[in-house]
């Protein structure tokens, strides 16, 4: 019993430590399903096709304006 007074501070702070660890390991357990959930999605091939598709209308717009300017100029 002199032992756990004397050392108590020391068991208490070892006990929480436990907890803590325990606590952040459930916890970068569930983040690591997450992560895994986000990657199986293919988000990055996703978003590089929808840059892709968003680069061809800017184009085709861009070629668009051009054609109506020069059909106005042609006009004048």
């Amino acid at each position: 019993m002199e032992l756990i007074s004397q050392y108590w501070h020391q068991i208490v702070f070892l006990i929480g430590m436990i907890i803590v660890a325990v606590r952040l390991k459930a916890e970068v357990t569930s983040l690591r399903k997450d992560v895994d959930v986000i990657q199986g999605r293919d988000t990055y091939v996703e978003t590089v096709k929808h840059r892709a598709q968003l680069d061809v209308h800017e184009k085709q717009l861009t070629a668009l304006w051009q054609f109506c300017n020069k059909l106005r100029d042609s006009l004048k």
